[in-house]
């Protein structure tokens, strides 16, 4: 049963690695405004005095054991296991210890957390590079001092910037891929092809997708999270009735939908509007039965790998076209509020 947050003492804290993409060690940010109130935050954690520079191994509030790295007298890190069971776990034992949502510090000043930077670009820059979740952000990001040195502020630019921007924002914070389509016809072994490994249970029987199942992805160095949504039978169960409610209700809002197909069974209908068009890619699955039912922009054997290779691509130029990749001008990776 979940506590009740804690009063907040005077410090924000917020998760400075990709949220939902496990590695090998998580960044919590803690900020104080002043020496005393970090002191206090981490005698309420349980992590006893820590020096300014000082590099600590803790028992992290019950979590984990992990590494309390204290840069400066107001600002401190915590470095657990990268496991999103523990970061998850972790967040709720700092949101009810420091304060609850008063105490979230998502625009925190980065100037803080990297006081090796000389500018607050180069701060946002690092800042950045440590929540990325797609590798193709790495050298967009290490480009942007020079580009937004080189920035004209004409009008037109600023509006170019902002187009560019919002597309580039899925290389930090990951697009959402919705698959569909009907039972047994293939998509919970594409899924497992893409990810490299076993995240869905196959067999040939329909109906074995009760859920959606959903896994981040790195589709040639762009990380998406993929939801595998499961098929609709006419005399599914209410179980699935109701998983397929949940699947469509995140394929209405998602960035990309995958509609499924193969020799016998038509994918579902898509989004009517032409507008949505570029958000739906026609993906035909096992493509050794013959052609699809209708007109598909890819065919796919996943079991052979024929395809799918074609479709990375697709989805990567779907989400992040590379004329956005290769252009030169800047990108406004930041919102965090700081003027500059």
């Amino acid at each position: 049963m979940d506590r009740a947050p804690s009063p907040p003492i005077g410090v924000r804290w917020r998760l400075a690695t990709p949220a939902g993409v496990p590695g090998g060690v998580a960044i919590f940010e803690l900020s104080a405004a002043d020496p005393g109130t970090m002191d206090r935050a981490l005698a309420t954690l349980g992590l006893g005095r820590i020096a300014a520079g000082a590099l600590v191994v803790r028992d992290l509030a019950g979590v984990d054991r992990g590494v309390v790295a204290r840069w400066t007298p107001t600002s401190v890190h915590l470095m657990p296991h990268g496991g999103a069971a523990v970061t998850r776990a972790l967040a709720r034992e700092l949101a009810c210890v420091l304060g609850g949502p008063a105490a979230r510090g998502d625009d925190l000043d980065p100037r803080a957390a990297y006081p090796e930077a000389t500018t607050l670009l180069e701060a946002r820059m690092l800042d950045a590079l440590a929540r990325a979740a797609s590798p193709l952000a790495v050298d967009l990001l290490l480009a942007q001092p020079a580009r937004w040195a080189a920035y004209e502020r004409a009008p037109e630019a600023a509006a170019a910037v902002e187009r560019r921007s919002r597309v580039l924002a899925r290389l930090i914070d990951p697009a959402l891929v919705v698959a569909v389509g009907g039972t047994n016809i293939g998509k919970s072994t594409l899924l497992n092809t893409l990810a490299g490994r076993g995240v869905s249970i196959v067999a040939d029987e329909p109906g074995t997708t009760r859920d959606h199942v959903g896994v981040m992805l790195d589709l040639a160095g762009l990380v998406v999270r993929y939801v595998d949504a499961p098929g609709v039978r006419p005399d599914a169960p209410q179980v699935e009735r109701e998983a397929a409610e949940m699947a469509g209700e995140l394929a209405s809002r998602c960035d990309l939908l995958l509609l499924c197909e193969d020799a016998t069974t038509p994918a579902p209908p898509g989004p009517g509007e032409q507008a949505d068009a570029p958000r739906v890619l026609r993906v035909g699955l096992r493509s050794d039965l013959g052609p699809a039912r209708g007109p598909v922009d890819v065919r796919v054997h996943a079991p052979t790998g024929a395809g799918v290779e074609e479709l990375v691509a697709l989805i990567r130029e779907r989400l992040v076209p590379r004329e956005v990749l290769e252009d030169p001008g800047p990108w406004r990776f930041w919102d965090d509020g700081l003027a500059g």
